[in-house]
């Protein structure tokens, strides 16, 4: 059968859009290698490729259109299955993906034959292979982690146990071979993506990562890693996990692996700041490795937002990693979460804090209720904006206690530091705070035109 995966274009309300990083579709890449020994496969990467969708389906005449979502791009995925079918009905689509997860009754209603929430690699090439051998009627009610449609109403058939991510094969990527020189991050061209782990065993109820495994944390060896790491052609090499130090011991290993081995890269990972306090020695070793710089999630610098996030981590444990990556001479990319109850002192705070600390890349994110999530279910009664285009991070849908307007121009000031445009790539800091200023306007109208949405607060 032949098999497009399509990775949507970003959503035109996401500010910045691509301009901080275009990395390379790895949930595609491993479906592929799942099924490409039996079955054609394709990617169109539509932050990149400029072809018309309608014109790839014309030319690859494919059988599956499969496709993933973040909350922010559900809108669009639902547009495209409909253009697909439109061209020709038999094709059949399947949505995975972390919105897919706990929500595949409203992938479901457009049409869509068949959502996968969770486990994907061995799930696709089952269905996969049971239309190829069995047609379009196969009863799809045997094969396990799947959400389908039956007699009208939604039928989830048994949870697929997940597996030892050794056990997959390693990401196809041939699939994006006509672009992969065009994948970056700000700081890392071309950049290739590595999945070492995956999930989280912590429970902060804004993330939408540890429900997709009911919390469990799955790793890969050290020596697994080793052998894809040694076969990337790519010199900047981007960990895709949310945390790559739950399992120390592991990453220690790998570190000696890759010294031992000869493997010169430059690396760049995700962590808490409590996995860095545990144990600095580690970051000494990765320093050494090739680790360049670390996204770390302090979230908040009051104690009470830490609390309430359930973040199992401390302001001491955040003060505490700067130190440790700071004296290693490791870049910092700083995560925080904004909640809706700032006022103008939380925010001059923070700024105050970011730039005692001397973070220089630091990335501000609004405390957004996923579909899915923990925090959701706590705030979902005070939702005011259901347009998912908007769950982006940036655009608040929760009322702020500060008039809308002075919160967003609050907010617009803690980028006003963020180094200008460079070599033609957008700064994605100074593009956030032009935006934000010019586009208010648009912002609290498109907010106010929700059907669901009650009355905003007067602009002043």
């Amino acid at each position: 059968m032949k098999v497009l995966f399509v990775q949507p274009p970003t959503n035109p309300h996401v500010w910045g859009g691509d301009a901080i990083f275009v990395i390379e579709p790895l949930w595609a890449e491993y479906l592929s290698a799942g099924i490409k020994s039996r079955h054609d496969t394709r990617l169109l990467d539509m932050r990149l490729e400029k072809a018309p969708f309608e014109a790839t389906l014309r030319e690859f005449r494919p059988d599956v259109l499969a496709m993933t979502a973040y909350t922010v791009d559900v809108n669009t995925i639902k547009d495209l299955a409909r253009q697909a079918r439109e061209f020709d009905p038999s094709i059949r689509v399947v949505l995975g993906g972390y919105f897919a997860n706990r929500n595949a009754d409203q992938l479901l209603e457009v049409g869509v034959d068949v959502v996968v929430p969770g486990e994907g690699v061995n799930t696709l090439r089952e269905l996969i292979d049971t239309w190829q051998d069995r047609g379009r009627q196969a009863d799809l009610r045997g094969i396990s982690g799947l959400a389908i449609s039956v007699d009208q109403q939604v039928h989830a058939t048994p949870v697929r146990a997940w597996p030892s991510l050794d056990s997959y094969p390693f990401p196809d990527r041939r699939l994006s071979a006509h672009i992969r020189d065009r994948y970056f991050d700000r700081w890392m061209k071309p950049v290739a993506s590595l999945m070492s782990s995956y999930s989280c065993p912590f429970r902060c109820e804004f993330c939408c990562l540890w429900p997709t495994t009911a919390g469990k944390y799955l790793s890969r060896s050290p020596e697994s890693l080793l052998a894809e790491i040694a076969a990337i052609e790519e010199d900047y090499v981007w960990f895709t996990d949310d945390e790559a130090f739950i399992d120390g011991p592991r990453m220690e290993s790998l570190a000696r692996l890759l010294e031992s081995n000869g493997i010169r890269k430059q690396y760049f990972f995700m962590t808490r700041s409590d996995s860095i306090r545990r144990n600095p020695r580690r970051f000494e070793l990765w320093a050494r490795a090739g680790l360049k710089r670390v996204m770390v999630g302090f979230e908040s610098i009051r104690s009470q937002d830490l609390i309430t996030f359930n973040k199992e981590a401390t302001v001491s444990d955040n003060d505490e990693a700067i130190a440790i990556l700071q004296q290693n001479g490791l870049d910092i990319n700083s995560n925080f979460v904004l909640t809706q109850d700032y006022q103008p002192v939380d925010f001059a705070n923070l700024q105050r804090y970011v730039e005692a600390k001397d973070l220089s890349f630091p990335l501000y994110f609004i405390l957004t209720p996923f579909p899915g999530t923990v925090l959701y279910e706590r705030v979902k009664k005070d939702i005011f904006v259901h347009d998912y285009d908007f769950y982006d991070l940036l655009h608040t849908v929760l009322p702020t206690a500060m008039p809308l307007r002075d919160f967003y121009a609050s907010f617009s000031t803690l980028y006003g530091a963020v180094e200008p445009l460079r070599r033609g790539i957008l700064d994605y800091g100074e593009a956030l705070d032009k935006l934000v200023v010019r586009n208010v306007r648009k912002v609290l109208e498109s907010m106010r035109s929700t059907p669901a949405a009650p009355p905003l607060q007067p602009l002043r």
